[in-house]
């Protein structure tokens, strides 16, 4: 009887414990993928419209299997069209944030969304002019698992505030690569 009554004790333990097993999740992660900012900067650097390309890199810790925190570097650039034929000067957009990830990692699934809420700095640079100012990002994406350590992301989509000399403006950045865990 005493070893029914132990063995009934300890069954929940023993379940709970191999649950917690199945339910693991990484402690960090990296990413990087091919950055595209679609821009209207303003401030003492007014370019209006323009599209830049480039790459971010991002890595991430995760305090439990929701939420972690992220850094996010990112850099784009763009070519502007110069007078007569000419190409003109090259602008290049840099920001550096970091803030709260939640991310949803059903279990057995290939497919793992996530939100966040990025906040920083931002810096523009035209030729010998440069600019400081406040960033932030807000949006999400989709990560589709396809390893053990290694998953492609689908598609990153954030509103980037970028706020130069006063003024803020207001661009989407799409990006695209893979995450490593």
């Amino acid at each position: 009887m005493h070893k029914f009554l132990a063995t009934a004790c300890l069954l929940p333990l023993w379940a709970s414990a191999s649950l917690a097993q199945g339910a693991e999740y990484p402690k960090f992660d990296f990413s990087a993928g091919y950055a595209l900012n679609f821009s209207d900067l303003k401030g003492n650097i007014q370019l209006g419209h323009e599209t830049f390309n480039g790459f971010t890199l991002a890595a991430a810790r995760n305090i439990n299997k929701k939420f972690g925190i992220e850094g996010d570097l990112t850099y784009t650039t763009k070519r502007l069209d110069g007078e007569f034929g000419f190409t003109g000067p090259r602008v290049n957009l840099f920001s550096y944030m970091g803030g709260p990830r939640l991310t949803a990692r059903p279990e057995n699934k290939k497919l793992q969304p996530f939100v966040h809420a990025l906040f920083g700095g931002a810096r523009a640079t035209v030729q010998t002019i440069s600019e400081n100012g406040l960033a932030a990002k807000f949006g999400g994406g989709l990560d589709v698992v396809a390893g053990k350590h290694f998953a492609v992301r689908a598609f990153q989509a954030d509103y980037y505030l970028t706020h130069f000399a006063g003024q803020n403006s207001n661009n989407v950045a799409l990006t695209f690569g893979v995450r490593l865990f």
